[in-house]
């Protein structure tokens, strides 16, 4: 029997060696710890390929928003819509008024401030802050029973 492997965990696959890139602007390749097809649209975000894809349906379908996440919980504790604002700088400056509404970055905080319209490069960034966050320190946390 195999063992449940990290990406049943966190719910973030990782790519085993290079994306190969599809007709449609996606990139697949293999997840490196449960072996199953994965698709990115972003190089950011993983999904497995085999399947229906609500959060990329959502993203190209539906309109702006911005959510607050707790990731401890997997829940969305918020959802706002952004499509009445004039601007960028009125957008930055509603994702600066949430932060502060919400406790978002302060210490002990595990709330994240999601854009649906963020560039891809913003992505990246977000998922690399996610994964030092999840992977292992050596050291033992109260929110973990595997170390």
């Amino acid at each position: 029997m195999k063992a449940l492997t990290q990406c049943w965990f966190t719910r973030m696959h990782i790519p085993e060696g290079r994306a190969h890139k599809e007709d449609d602007g996606s990139h697949t390749s293999w997840c490196r710890h449960c072996e199953r097809p994965i698709v990115s649209w972003d190089k950011a975000r993983w999904f497995l390929a085999d399947g229906f894809n609500v959060t990329h349906l959502a993203e190209t379908v539906g309109g702006r928003f911005l959510f607050v996440v707790d990731s401890l919980e997997e829940a969305m504790i918020a959802r706002y819509p952004v499509r009445d604002l004039p601007d960028e700088a009125a957008i930055e400056a509603l994702k600066a008024e949430l932060r502060e509404r919400h406790g978002i970055g302060k210490p002990g905080s595990t709330l994240e401030l999601h854009d649906s319209g963020a560039k891809p490069a913003e992505r990246r960034k977000l998922a690399d802050k996610r994964a030092r966050r999840v992977a292992p320190t050596g050291r033992s946390s109260p929110l973990s029973a595997s170390y």
